[in-house]
This record gives C-alpha cells, structure tokens and sequence, in this order.
C-alpha cells in the first residue's frame, strides 16, 4: 500500500518535472514507517521524430512492417526489415543453436537458404572478427523473432544489422518464428521469397518461389577457392582444443574445400598437421601429386547427386590414401563407394542432435547442418555405419577400415555446438600414422 499510494501522488503531483524531496508516513499496526520519495527532473518534450501521417499527428517511434516473407505454400509473412533491401529467393530452414549466430552467418554450408534462427532473441552479442567461419557470408537471408537493438559483448565491434547491409544479406524481425518453424517440421523445407519491394504483389512472389529450386544445383563451385592455397594462421593458445602446441607439421593433408570452415582448419593444424587447401575442382591425379600422408573432404552446400565431378575426384582418391569426410564430404564418399544419397524432410540444423558411436557406444551432443544423407542400406560390403543420429536414426558415420576410409554427417569442430566429437581428429591422425607406417 506504502509504495502504491507513493506512485500516486508521485503522477499526481501538479510540480512533476521538477525536481524535490517529500516525505511520507504510513501506519502498519502500532508502527509509523517513514519513507522517502525522490522526484527526478523529467523534462518531457512534446515532439517527436516519428511522424504518423495517417493519424495527422506525430506518431509511434518504432519501426513499422515493412516487408514480406512468401512461402511456397502460399502463406505470406509480414515482418521488419534490417540489414539489406530488396528481393531474394532461398530455401527456408531452421536452426535450434541457442548461441553461434555469426559462426551460423559465415558458414558456406548454407549457401541458398533462409535460415530461421528458433533461439528468439539474435544480435546481443554483436559481430567480432573472431568468430567468422569463412571469408564472407554465404545464405540468403537471416529470419529471427527478436532483433537486439543494442549489444553487449567485450569483443563486438559492430552490430549485426549493419554486418548484415555491408554484406548484401537480407534479415528480418518481429515474426512468428515458431509458426513457421511448426510448418517446416510439417511440411518439410519450403521455398520462400523475400522482400522489400512493395510494387510487388503477394502473388508475384509466390511465383518467384515456385519458379526457383534448389535441387540439382551445383552450389560447391560458388563457394569454394579458386587456387590451391596453404593454411598458415595460427591456432591460439586459447582455444582449448590446441593440443599439440609447439609440435612440428607431422603429416600432409589436402583439404578439398567443398565450402570449408575455418574450424575444420585449425583443428587439424592444432594436431600437428600441415594443410593445403585445394578447389572442390582439383584434379584427383594433382592432389596425389602432393603426397599428402591423408586427404580431407570437407562441408558444403546442397545436394551431393548435382556434382558428379567431387564424386569421381573421391573416387580417384579412395584407396590410395586415408580420407576423412565431413558433411558434404561423408555424402560424396557414400555415393563414391557405390551408395545413395535422399533429400532429408527438414534436414538437420543445431547444436544439439544426439548422435550414438555404435563402435563406443557412446552418445555425443553434435552440431550439425546438412539437409541430405547417405542410405546406408545402399552401402556396399565393406562399408560400415559408424555414427547414428538418434533423433531419426539417420546415418550419422560410415567407416571402410580397408580403404583408410572414416566419415561423419555432422560437425565435430563444432563453431558453434559442443566438443563433444573433438576425438574423431585424433582418430583420422592415427589413420594417417598407421599407413606411414605401413608404406615404410
């Protein structure tokens, strides 16, 4: 009652605006408590920067809708606009991380896509140069419930809304992420349209959608390097994954970039590994001249059956020396050794799918991207499933132990998701350590 009756006559009070002190007492029982309020100086100016033209006054000083997200089937979405203007096509897929929105940005594996962030609340943290996972961004366009409109982070140097502008990436607020959201896991992945544009009609952009695919699209040639190049920067000692610090280079490995991410790099650089990084086009007869002690096939986007070209260089390679394949590089190696691969309903996209070591029996927490996977009951004899995803019992690995041959659907560096799968590095090391030691 105490403070109630003070908030009163705090709004009551005809001197508000200035600033005093007045003291009050209330009785409770036989005590008298005394309490202070202060009036702080309010000056409340009576114009505003926001004009709303259709009320003929001075209006709402927060952003309005002003632009649409169309589905192709046919739901149309209004929402707020930041970082870039315009109008994009892309497949629209949602991601369960709750933190690594940057490293999400920058990873080239989601080239073609919306990515609907479930994590409602995207941008507190801001932009740091640290944390990017390519040279650029690669998606279509950022969807996200909540947009913060400050930051709060000791290494952020910018905010998302502009990282996004200077990038020509399209993003969008203040719409119903969780809908949308129950729609994809119903429907499967939809195409969507994009747009700023109010000369366009609903309509108009839903044919946009249905005219576009994604399917059959060679996406790898447009995010991958140009020329074979070494990877040199170095490993920080913070990162807690730099085990083998002050260790010389003991092995060579070929990296064929699919669309690569930096922490694919460093973690092998952190082994002891010297890399050299080549195009998802290199020939297989020129890698093999590098003698390298073990050959890397790493992430990308889209649909593994539209680059017979990756899948013929895997096959050149299988056999001749170990292989590792991550992501778009375990689908190459499934279909390299004779297998399939099918487009997932949804695709799987987070930081936090339970895959089970059928080899350990043992359960990790993974980060994963990718909306296709191998039919392991296409593999042939000799191949084994290594990994299952315990959410839809997918699979999540496959090993030929006669051809040095290892693979994972999923991340296991991680950036952003747990490190739960950190071992697998060190078990593609000992791979590569046992053929050297065989060849001599």
């Amino acid at each position: 009652m105490a403070t109630r009756a003070a908030t009163t006559s705090l709004l009551s009070n005809p001197s508000f605006g200035s600033s005093s002190r007045r003291t009050s007492q209330h009785k409770t029982g036989n005590a008298v408590r005394v309490f202070t309020v202060i009036q702080c100086s309010a000056s409340l100016s009576t114009s505003n920067s926001f004009t709303d033209t259709t009320q003929g006054r001075k209006g709402k000083p927060w952003k309005i809708a002003d632009t649409r997200l169309v589905l192709e089937d046919g739901s149309v979405w209004n929402a707020k606009s930041f970082g870039a203007s315009g109008t994009q096509v892309g497949e629209v897929v949602f991601n369960t991380s709750l933190t690594g929105y940057q490293e999400i940005l920058t990873d080239p594996s989601y080239a073609g896509q919306f990515v609907l962030m479930t994590n409602p609340h995207i941008g507190n943290t801001g932009i740091n140069v640290d944390d990017e996972e390519s040279q650029q961004c690669f998606l279509a366009g950022l969807v996200v419930r909540s947009l913060s409109m400050s930051t709060s982070n000791w290494r952020c140097t910018e905010h998302l809304s502009d990282y996004l502008a200077k990038r020509n990436i399209m993003g969008i607020y203040d719409v119903d992420t969780r809908a949308i959201t129950r729609r994809l896991r119903q429907d499967g992945s939809l195409r969507g349209v994009l747009s700023t544009d109010a000369s366009k009609t609903d309509k108009d952009l839903l044919e946009m959608s249905h005219n576009w695919s994604i399917v059959g699209v060679d996406l790898i040639s447009g995010v991958s390097c140009s020329a074979p190049y070494e990877w040199v920067d170095k490993t920080g000692s913070e990162w807690e994954f730099n085990t083998a610090s002050g260790v010389g280079k003991r092995f060579h490995v070929v990296a064929y970039d699919f669309g690569i991410k930096h922490n694919i790099l460093r973690r092998l650089a952190s082994a002891g590994c010297k890399i050299t990084v080549v195009p998802s086009t290199w020939p297989a007869s020129e890698a093999l001249k590098m003698k390298p002690d073990g050959v890397l096939f790493s992430n990308g986007p889209g649909d593994p059956s539209a680059v017979p070209y990756a899948v013929e260089t895997v096959k050149q390679i299988i056999g001749k020396v170990p292989v590792f394949g991550i992501c778009m590089g375990h689908q190459l190696l499934g279909q390299a050794l004779g297998g399939k691969t099918f487009k997932m309903k949804f695709g799987h996209h987070g930081g936090n799918h339970p895959v089970r070591d059928i080899r350990k029996n043992r359960v990790e927490i993974s980060a994963q991207n990718h909306n296709y996977a191998v039919d392991p009951d296409s593999l042939p004899e000799g191949a084994q499933m290594t990994h299952i995803n315990l959410n839809d019992k997918s699979c999540a690995g496959l090993a030929f132990p006669a051809l040095n041959i290892m693979s994972l659907q999923y991340h296991p560096e991680a950036s952003p998701g747990p490190h739960d799968s950190d071992s697998v590095f060190g078990e593609f090391i000992s791979m590569m350590e046992q053929a050297k030691q065989k060849a001599e």
